[in-house]
């Protein structure tokens, strides 16, 4: 920051000596002999509290904008880290919900074999149903046909 207000008030002064040095006439005189003592220029003393007053402006600009610009740049770090920690955690949801569909693939394949073990299950509990149904007939229809058979040898006898 300061290399660049630095840089600022030089070119302002540059500027401002390029064009008071253009304006005087003496100087391209003055320039044909190097060994003559520095030449001085002559402004006006309005035209000089003018551009005196322009640079001190320039300068407070510069210094006022660089405390933004200082706050802007803190900002704009602390933005990058908040965003990189929300790559990173968009990173790591990214993972972990991979891993969970996964699992929930497993899971349904999983429940799919339950389900068919279910329904096999149901029908043996069917098919066994039926041949307790079948034997209980049996079994009654042979004490029945027993009792007549014992009540027939009574009787003959």
């Amino acid at each position: 920051m300061k290399e660049s207000k630095a840089y600022l008030i030089a070119l302002v002064t540059a500027i401002f000596l390029s064009v008071v040095l253009c304006a005087s006439p003496c100087f391209a005189s003055d320039i044909s002999s190097t060994n003559q003592a520095e030449p001085t220029i002559t402004v006006p003393l309005t035209q000089w509290n003018e551009l005196k007053a322009n640079n001190a402006k320039a300068l407070s600009l510069i210094e006022t904008s660089s405390l933004p610009l200082t706050e802007a740049q803190s900002l704009v770090m602390k933005q990058r880290e908040e965003l990189n920690e929300a790559h990173n955690t968009i990173n790591r949801l990214e993972s972990e919900l991979a891993k969970a569909k996964a699992d929930s693939v497993k899971q349904e394949t999983t429940l799919n074999e339950m389900q068919n073990s279910l329904t096999e299950l149901k029908g043996q509990i069917n098919n066994d149903k039926r041949t307790i149904k079948r034997l209980r007939m049996q079994r009654n229809l042979s004490q029945v046909v027993g009792a007549g058979a014992i009540i027939g040898v009574v009787i003959h006898r």
